[in-house]
């Protein structure tokens, strides 16, 4: 088969996100005929582990407008005020003479695919994420403007960025990975968390969209009824670092201090998911929720919210359980019913294991190599 060389092109070259976790999932796993390089806007941790895939990795150095820039304020006039960057990128697909641009975050969208553009390469936009205002605004009209293909990480993104036919592709995990687990309680002995009752986690970035306010407010109801211990696991990454002082202080308000606990993140967060009982995903309008796929692969069950991506991948009553939006009160209810009754648990977590099989890295990035081809057929 002809090789297709690929530039992916992510903003992030540091700590990655769920967005730059599917594509370093994807590029190990990835089908000989694709060639890729990589196209960073950051040096760090997350270029180097690409570095160690064996993949050309060239580093943008980006504006301190666009570094600081988010959804909500600048990103769009940020991006148009960066000609260089666009000229840098267009630069290096030049040097590489890429069939196809890749672009995979949102700023690498409107930067990314506008060198694709300049420099005649073929475009796909893989969109991770919700937007709304100028900012959906500015990548419908990019996308629309210089892209071959789309892809979407969950139903709820495909819909809401309404740029045409766009194909659903939802994020990998490695299933093998997951296969020989420590049982909870050596797993609960490594991490420091006793082992005298049900453990519920919220496992990711803390970020106010991510919901761990929430979170503690449906450990306080769940206590009311049932002790268990709740904990929050990760770290303020992008934003946010004021908001950890505000839930220590919901914590103490709320009287949850000895069932509500702050865990760093680990290296292998595999060690969480066998240590734990519950998932929960307390995101408003999650985009896909990685963390879901992981626990299903460790047997964990997780709880939502329906109106987010997240409940895309969830058989409900069966591999998990959804809840209305915004129902806490539902939410705590759902997790008193699932850890009280024992015998009704272990059937969920067998599901939700069998179930994984669909998100298996081999054949997601069987499918995304698949979009990949298409777009960059000279047809």
């Amino acid at each position: 088969m002809q090789a297709t060389r690929v530039a992916f092109i992510d903003q992030v070259g540091e700590t990655a996100g769920g967005a730059e976790r599917t594509l370093a999932t994807f590029l190990r796993f990835a089908p000989p005929d694709i060639e890729p390089i990589a196209v960073l806007f950051e040096d760090g941790a997350f270029a180097n582990e690409l570095r160690a895939l064996g993949i050309t990795v060239e580093v943008v150095a980006s504006s301190r407008a666009v570094r600081s820039a988010t959804r909500e304020d600048g990103l769009l006039r940020s991006a148009l005020r960066a000609p260089l960057m666009i000229w840098n990128v267009a630069r290096i697909l030049r040097k590489h003479r890429p069939h196809l641009a890749y672009t995979n975050s949102m700023k690498a969208h409107l930067i990314g695919s506008l060198a694709a553009k300049l420099t005649r390469t073929k475009c796909v936009i893989h969109f991770h994420d919700l937007f709304s205002g100028a900012p959906l605004r500015a990548l419908q009209t990019v996308s629309r403007l210089t892209s071959s293909a789309r892809i979407a990480c969950s139903e709820l993104v495909a819909t809401a960025m309404n740029v045409g036919a766009t194909r659903v592709i939802y994020g990998p995990v490695e299933v093998d990975a997951y296969g020989a687990l420590d049982d909870r309680r050596t797993a609960r002995r490594k991490l420091g968390i006793p082992d005298d009752l049900p453990v519920v986690a919220l496992i990711g970035r803390i970020n106010r969209w991510k919901g761990h306010d929430r979170f503690v407010r449906i450990a306080a109801l769940v206590n009311a009824v049932l002790p268990v211990r709740f904990i929050i696991v990760g770290a303020p990454i992008f934003r946010d670092a004021d908001f950890v002082p505000e839930l220590e202080v919901l914590i103490d308000r709320l009287g949850v201090r000895d069932r509500v606990s702050f865990h760093p993140w680990v290296t292998d967060v595999r060690e969480v998911y066998a240590a734990i009982d519950l998932n929960a995903n307390c995101s408003t309008r999650e985009p896909f929720g990685r963390t879901l796929i992981e626990a299903a692969a460790a047997g964990v069950p997780t709880v939502c919210f329906s109106d987010s991506g997240a409940s895309e991948t969830i058989h409900d009553g069966v591999t998990g359980r959804c809840v209305d939006p915004g129902d806490d009160e539902g939410f705590a209810r759902t997790i008193v019913e699932m850890l009280a009754n024992r015998r009704r648990l272990p059937a969920i977590s067998r599901a939700a294991r069998e179930g994984v099989t669909r998100f298996d890295a081999p054949r997601i990035a069987a499918e995304m190599a698949d979009v990949i081809r298409a777009a960059a057929s000279p047809a």
